[in-house]
């Protein structure tokens, strides 16, 4: 078989991991030691060598081992196979972590985990809809149930799926069920083990089943390393071992194979597709439906295909599919012909979305029935987890969106790590956001729905944005590509994430761009339900910034009129931002600076750290460009301390460098670490103000006074106004 027919870096998972580990190469200039592991067949050599080829801006090194590795003067990757056998780990790993060394990047293959790795990149082996594609590369026909035996006869590794494919002539695999032939220098892998198998078969069988008679050929052939015992099973070392001694097993013991091997989602039926889109897998179910009849709407769904998913449900009583469909297209309608005629304790779960869409406020949950299945629960938790986030209770939020239980659908947990995502951010909880990120990704590779993908990117890129990852967002955002079919509830978060990191880094032209797309999208289709996707206020700013002075306060307006009833405290203050500036920039400047300190207060009354770090930022500009420097520089410090909580680097440096473009410096305190504005509140009210007085004299509303000397109390360790009067003078 020619050789260039084949190759699993076209395989859609590996492709993403590859490019996954380039952005975070590029990421930064730190040298590395990536240990790509995994069983041997998996083609490990191959993965490192295809990563190698696409560092173009290194010089690439291919050594035996590293056993002839030396210091290089350039930039330099090295690829190296079976570095678990190097004896000069230590000198490599020295280097490594020398910085005064040029960036050197250990590309290196080994069978297992070594703890002296930076990074550990563990291949696992093909799944069987990644063989059913291998397959058709090489010989350009697959059926499924040939995909299921060449997967069952190769364990998965793709070195030994080759030599299936090569011990048979081509014209072989243009048979509906062709016969898997055994290369013949697998068998001489059968050896004394088949002495054992004439009389029972050993491929997979539990330890206690085992006859008492076989326990002392076992052991023996256990201690040989023929057989290995796994989870209590007795098992082959390597799937070519196993093939082989199956070939050669007499068939009266192969016939009892069956019970050990289940081969019921092998043959395609209307019955196989369902049971594969239960079990979330999607890759597989495409497969099998590719050779029946008709459509599915749920692959077409979760696909993202949106005129193909219509089409399949128009006319449809409602279902939960339907449901599902409706929140994917962003249907309030749909949604409520579900909850009112579903006629179950799901459609019941779904009134509590319709009801929030129709009437911008939270609905009561009340006294709901008790779901009926796992899957139900799951449901509650999902739709109820994002109402949750929607009205200002993240911690609830996230408590149910990550909640999980024995039985769950995988595609109904993929919506809860997309929004379970979003908590974390608004939390602030930037490490724990982005590990969902990557499990959601992983997830939703591994079983083809890539529905869920933007809402999941959109999250990845802010938080690699604010994290100083700059070429990591960027690759976020390069897989945030829609087509014109896409659903609503991927065209959305597309659109926000390309406008809201624009507008994050002030590229303020490609933010105002993004976010005009974002305008024409939901031109036709009615998206501003208070809370679920906001994103006027993002868009306000860059137009702000771009001029559009005039642009920006219709978008502002339109948004209050429909949020100005919902109630939610965080919405508000995001809002009120651009709309103060708006003010401002039209000669109302005491009236914008209230509105700001209005937004302040809002935002710290409920726990969302990353928009009120961003807020603060916004009043600091303001401030420092209305001349108000002491102020300016209290909002930039308490800016920066809940943007360095978060881990938000790169924000927290534009906090400093504010300051300093200001003339501000650092962040000066008192020898009791006030702030500025607190050392103004603190001698105001020990001179005898109240707090309505200190808000008067400096422009502040009394609730940011409150806050203010609620740290100063804290820091001199007291408890009230008369005891902050008796600690000063004590100093």
């Amino acid at each position: 078989m020619p050789q260039f027919m084949l190759t699993t870096g076209l395989l859609p998972r590996r492709l993403l991991l590859r490019q996954r580990i380039l952005a975070d190469i590029a990421s930064s200039d730190r040298s590395r030691f990536i240990l790509v592991t995994g069983p041997a067949g998996v083609n490990r050599e191959h993965f490192t060598r295809e990563l190698a080829r696409q560092l173009t801006e290194h010089q690439v090194l291919t050594l035996p081992s590293l056993s002839g590795f030396t210091p290089p003067t350039t930039p330099t990757v090295i690829v190296a196979d079976h570095v678990d056998r190097a004896t000069n780990l230590d000198e490599v790993l020295a280097v490594v972590h020398d910085p005064d060394t040029p960036q050197v990047i250990i590309l290196g293959t080994s069978t297992r985990r070594l703890a002296e790795a930076t990074d550990v990149v563990p291949l696992p082996p093909l799944t069987v809809d990644e063989v059913y594609e291998l397959v058709l590369q090489l010989v350009g026909r697959c059926t499924p149930v040939t995909a299921h035996r060449l997967h069952d006869t190769s364990g998965g590794l793709s070195d030994l799926v080759r030599e299936l494919v090569d011990a048979a002539p081509l014209d072989h695999w243009s048979q509906d069920e062709p016969a898997i032939i055994i290369p013949e220098h697998w068998e001489r892998h059968t050896g004394e083990v088949l002495q054992v198998v004439a009389s029972y078969p050993l491929d997979g069988a539990p330890l206690g089943e085992l006859p008492d008679h076989l326990a002392a050929e076992l052991d023996e052939q256990v201690a040989a390393g023929r057989l290995v015992v796994h989870s209590d099973h007795v098992r082959f070392p390597r799937p070519e071992v196993r093939a082989a001694v199956r070939s050669a097993t007499p068939p009266g013991v192969a016939r009892q194979l069956s019970h050990h091997l289940d081969t019921s989602g092998w043959r395609t039926s209307e019955a196989v597709v369902d049971e594969h889109i239960a079990r979330g897998n999607l890759h597989l179910a495409r497969i099998h439906a590719h050779h029946l009849p008709g459509d599915r709407a749920e692959l077409r769904l979760y696909a993202g295909q949106s005129r193909a998913t219509a089409q399949l449900l128009d006319g449809c009583p409602p279902s939960l599919l339907t449901a599902m469909h409706s929140v994917a297209r962003w249907d309030p309608r749909g949604i409520r012909e579900f909850a009112t005629h579903g006629g179950s304790h799901d459609a019941a779960t779904f009134g509590l979305l319709a009801d929030a869409l129709e009437h911008g406020t939270r609905p009561r949950v009340g006294a709901l029935p008790t779901p009926e299945t796992a899957t139900g629960q799951q449901l509650r938790d999902f739709i109820t987890g994002w109402l949750s986030l929607v009205y200002d209770d993240p911690t609830q939020a996230r408590q149910l969106l990550s909640r999980r239980r024995h039985g769950d659908s995988e595609l109904i947990g993929l919506w809860q790590s997309a929004f379970l995502a979003r908590a974390h951010y608004v939390l602030g909880e930037f490490p724990q956001a982005a590990a969902v990120v990557e499990r959601g990704l992983a997830t939703g590779d591994r079983t083809g729905t890539p529905l869920l993908e933007p809402v999941l990117l959109w999250t990845g890129a802010q938080v690699a944005a604010l994290s100083g990852q700059e070429n990591l967002s960027r690759h976020y955002l390069s897989r945030i590509a829609v087509p014109g079919d896409a659903f609503m509830i991927q065209k959305l978060p597309a659109a926000m994430g390309r406008m809201i990191v624009a507008a994050m880094v002030y590229d303020t032209r490609t933010a105002a761009t993004a976010g005009d797309n974002l305008a024409s999208i939901v031109y036709d289709t009615d998206t501003q339900q208070p809370g679920f996707w906001a994103w006027e206020d993002m868009y306000a700013l860059s137009l702000i910034r771009s001029g559009r002075v005039d642009t920006a306060a219709l978008v502002m307006e339109e948004s209050a009129q429909r949020q100005q009833d919902s109630g939610i405290l965080s919405l508000r203050a995001r809002n009120l931002v651009p709309s103060a500036i708006i003010e401002i920039q039209r000669g109302a400047a005491a009236r914008g600076v209230k509105m700001l300190s209005e937004a302040v207060d809002a935002i710290t009354s409920v726990t969302m750290p990353a928009y009120e770090a961003r807020i603060l930022f916004e009043f600091g500009l303001v401030l420092r460009r209305m001349g108000r420097r002491s102020q300016a520089a209290e909002m930039f410090t308490r800016a920066e301390e809940v943007f360095t909580a978060m881990g938000a680097v790169t924000m927290a440096a534009r906090c400093a460098g504010e300051r300093r473009v200001s003339g501000l410096g650092g962040s000066r305190r008192s020898p009791q670490g006030l702030t500025p504005q607190e050392e103004q509140i603190t001698a105001l009210v020990v001179e005898g103000a109240s707090n309505a007085e200190v808000a008067r004299e400096l422009s502040l509303s009394t609730k940011t006074v409150e806050y203010h000397l609620t740290r100063v109390y804290k820091k001199f360790g007291v408890n009230g106004r008369a005891a902050l009067g008796t600690a000063l003078e004590a100093i």
